[in-house]
């Protein structure tokens, strides 16, 4: 088919005559869904409070007090270190589960925020410039500040991405129909809109993928694209794997696509986008906690220090330090015994902790206490996650979330991350059409004009298949859905890719009734499915509820 046969098959277009006419009307139609969605989302954010909590608390979960924790230390305090934030007596709980405990700069245990820092601490700079307008801070007026910053950070990040997707989908040449349908997926039909209203990481990194992905598709429509579209590809492509770790491979496409396309213009343009949120990325990193890794690096034991030969379990059974290990100068030793969840079956660990000081190490014995081989390894202490209390410790087992705990079945956990209760076509069915059209790129489906996108779906694909399958060979303890949460957010930065790939299956559909009645009813189920936790996304899917009710396996 031609591109003349297919514009006139495309009953919605404007007349080749009034070119400006078609560009208003199609903005008119695409302000009209972005003012509705972002209505919706600014007055749920106007009324954010947790009912559920003690006092009057806007925070929903451990997940957005821990960065609000760091906003607030490091905006009111100058430090990283939440101790004094999450301290009790407060008329609003402030501790978080996600946190980690380490040595500071004076030489003591602290206690930080277990998220990355680059993003709370721009958001620490926000907060600052809340206080000194409003004269209000978060100790003292939690709620107005948590509100105000919302509106300004996720309802202006959500304005943001509808208008980029409006750009994105406006260069594509398809039915008029097709893109308003895909805007308003968009705007209403996936879970980014429920989590507007939370501080979280995920709504970031679906903006810069979004933002990213339009530099993209100009780079790839302009031979001579701009400078400042390869350096806001490398800035916004780094600034969402800051935010979501998996989707550094979105940015490893991004580089590879714009080195293919201008070597020079990626390295003088992409090259110093990215290199500028490495160095905010790494920087507040060190500046939080003297060093470059992340805390999230830091969920196991360190370095073999010595390994001594004897039978101690005895004495470490009991909580005392052997004599032979006197060498680790520990002043008053406290040892117990410790299991962390990742740990072999064939291991025995024991903690030692000197209560005069900082100092930790741990002790573990191979094979088991009582069994052959005698060699016990004193290892560097490097689990920041294991400290006393810890909810992520095995003697917590039975206080966690039975969806924290760790599917043990792999095939049951790949059943309900796709088809489940937590599942990707189940919660959010019209995404069928965006992997059907994403494979349909990827076979070099034509648009109008003998229009192709064969890069964005072999892109796509390849992201989505890596990204699903990093997550179901995750080990037990790691298979959790994402704790306690309305969907399976960790893909959530995925939903800008899915839905420019939709475009060509609903074009499709929409050139029948019937077709146009599918895509209407599978936005009408993605939408409920979104709206059912607009009031807290840190909730359980509809679907699990079901399954919890009829007592099916989950």
């Amino acid at each position: 088919m031609n591109a003349s046969s297919n514009s006139k098959n495309q009953n919605e277009t404007c007349p080749a005559e009034l070119p400006n006419f078609c560009a208003q009307r199609h903005w008119a139609i695409f302000w009209i869904l972005i003012l509705c969605s972002l209505s919706v989302v600014a007055g749920r954010v106007l009324t954010v409070q947790n009912f559920q909590a003690r006092g009057e608390s806007p925070f929903f979960s451990a997940n957005d007090r821990s960065r609000w924790c760091t906003i607030r230390s490091v905006g009111d305090n100058g430090t990283y270190e939440i101790d004094d934030v999450i301290r009790g007596g407060q008329p609003i709980d402030w501790d978080s589960i996600d946190k980690v405990q380490h040595v500071g700069e004076d030489g003591r245990l602290h206690f930080y925020s277990s998220k990355p820092t680059l993003l709370p601490t721009l958001l620490a700079g926000v907060y600052r410039g809340v206080k000194s307008i409003t004269g209000k801070d978060l100790e003292n007026d939690p709620i107005f500040v948590t509100r105000f910053m919302l509106l300004f950070v996720n309802v202006g990040g959500w304005a943001i991405y509808l208008f980029f997707m409006a750009l994105t989908i406006n260069s594509i040449p398809v039915r008029d129909w097709a893109r308003y349908y895909v805007l308003a997926c968009a705007g209403f039909g996936t879970y980014l809109s429920t989590y507007v209203n939370t501080l979280n990481n995920h709504l970031p990194a679906a903006i810069s993928v979004m933002i990213a992905l339009y530099c993209l598709s100009v780079i790839w429509r302009k031979q001579h694209a701009g400078w400042r579209y390869f350096f806001a590809a490398g800035l916004f492509s780094a600034f969402a794997a800051a935010n979501e770790l998996p989707a550094l491979s979105f940015f490893s496409f991004a580089a590879l696509y714009c080195i293919v396309r201008s070597p020079r213009r990626m390295a003088t343009g992409f090259a110093p986008g990215c290199l500028l949120i490495a160095i905010g990325f790494f920087g507040t990193n060190y500046l939080a906690h003297g060093e470059y890794r992340p805390a999230y690096a830091h969920r196991g034991d360190g370095a073999v220090v010595k390994t001594i030969a004897g039978n101690f379990d005895i004495d470490l059974e009991k909580g005392q330090l052997p004599r032979e290990m006197n060498h680790l100068e520990i002043g008053s030793p406290e040892v117990t015994k410790g299991s962390w969840p990742s740990s072999p079956s064939n291991e025995t660990r024991w903690v030692v902790r000197d209560s005069l000081s900082a100092k930790q190490f741990s002790i573990v014995k191979l094979g088991g206490v009582g069994q052959p081989g005698f060699e016990y390894e004193i290892r560097e202490w490097d689990n920041w996650y294991d400290y006393s209390g810890s909810y992520w410790l095995d003697v917590n087992a039975d206080s966690k979330s039975l969806v924290d705990r760790g599917q043990p079945s792999g095939i049951l956990y790949a059943f309900h991350v796709l088809f489940g209760h937590h599942g990707v076509f189940s919660l959010t069915p019209m995404w069928v059409m965006s992997f059907a059209g994403m494979f349909s790129l990827l076979i070099g489906a034509k648009m109008a004009g003998q229009f192709q996108m064969r890069w964005l779906g072999f892109m796509t694909v390849v992201l989505s298949v890596v990204v699903i399958g990093f997550y179901l060979v995750r080990p037990e303890m790691d298979r959790n859905y994402g704790g306690v949460t309305s969907a399976l957010r960790w893909l959530f930065w995925l939903a800008p890719l899915w839905l420019v790939c939709m475009l060509p299956v609903v074009d499709g559909l929409a050139r029948t009734k019937t077709g146009k009645a599918i895509c209407y009813f599978l936005f009408a189920v993605s939408a409920i499915s979104a709206c059912y936790s607009v009031m807290n996304p840190w909730v359980h899917p509809w679907l699990y509820e079901i399954w919890e009710i009829t007592g099916l396996p989950r």
